[in-house]
Parts: C-alpha cells; structure tokens; sequence
C-alpha cells in the first residue's frame, strides 16, 4: 500500500507497526452509555434499541467484574508509520 503502483521510486520507507495494551475505567452504566452513541445502535429504530442496551445492561449486570462499581475495560492500540524517504 504504501509503494507507487507507477513504477515511480518509492518514497516512504517499509511500514512499521506497534501495539500497546491499555484500559479504561468505566462502570456498567457508563459502558451502556458510550455503546449507545454508536452508529449502529443511533439508527435502530427506538423499540430496538432500548431492548439491545437493556440486553447489554443486564449481561453486565449478572456478571461478577461488571456488576458492581468499576472494572477495566481492556483496550488495544495499533500505529502504523512509514517514514519519508
């Protein structure tokens, strides 16, 4: 992706790729609200999306790391660089 299709010089190096492991701090509550703000779940239509984030809020309700208080939600980061030639 990052060569010329032209058979121009290249101007950008190869690419290279890291990941760093991280977390947020959420709570159940504050989880239903940001997965509510997603596209997908903007355009369902109303009766949908209600049972969709209740489904959502009863699953973290019933399990022990979400249940109560806070937890970590586990997230991963991805960089891809090139550098200029």
């Amino acid at each position: 992706m990052h060569l010329p299709k032209t058979g121009a010089a290249a101007r950008f190096g190869s690419p290279e790729q890291a990941e760093s492991p991280h977390g947020q701090r959420r709570t159940a509550d504050a989880r239903v609200a940001t997965i509510a703000t997603r596209a997908e779940v903007l355009v369902m239509p109303e009766l949908e999306q209600q049972a969709t984030l209740g489904r959502i809020r009863d699953f973290l309700a019933s399990r022990p790391e979400t249940a109560r208080g806070g937890f970590t939600l586990p997230m991963l980061t991805g960089v891809l660089r090139v550098r200029r030639l």
